[in-house]
């Protein structure tokens, strides 16, 4: 990919990706009723919070936008079955995202410069700490399923008591 593709594709599926993310395990939160799931649910925001500011100086050195688009619509989706599909069903619908990311990710990270690779793979890293997560649910290794994602957190949430 040219470098206006690889700008685009940075601002689309690095940058605005956490914001999607970031908006869709808050509703995902606020619907939760299980307080194991909210606790894990918690933790995937604040890592997608985390990253969001974190990137925010790598945009702008970019020159690209750190404006957030309004992800209101596309959320309002995920709240309409939230309630009717199962933990497990969310995890299904987690791995793939993940796994569309990823994809895009590694793209990115094999066309950006040496001097944007480090962050390009810290984003693949993120990504497949939030894939390694749903498919830990997955294998029913609940017990270690956060262990990459909290690994990554500047200021992990406390457990649950």
């Amino acid at each position: 990919m040219n470098r206006a593709e690889y700008l685009s594709a940075v601002n689309e599926f690095i940058y605005q990706g956490e914001v999607l993310g970031e908006a869709v395990f808050n509703l995902y939160l606020g619907l939760e009723e299980n307080a194991e799931r909210r606790y894990k649910l918690a933790t995937l925001l604040q890592l997608e919070s985390e990253t969001k500011v974190r990137l925010r100086p790598f945009m702008t050195q970019l020159g690209l936008s750190i404006a957030q688009e309004d992800v209101r619509d596309r959320v309002a989706e995920f709240a309409q079955s939230y309630a009717s599909k199962s933990w497990r069903q969310h995890m299904e619908e987690l791995a793939g995202i993940t796994n569309f990311f990823l994809e895009k990710f590694r793209e990115i990270e094999n066309d950006a410069p040496a001097s944007e690779r480090e962050v390009a793979h810290s984003m693949v890293v993120h990504e497949s700490a939030l894939n390694k997560f749903a498919q830990l649910e997955l294998a029913g290794d609940a017990n270690n399923s956060l262990n990459d994602v909290i690994a990554q957190l500047q200021f992990p949430l406390p457990p649950p008591r």
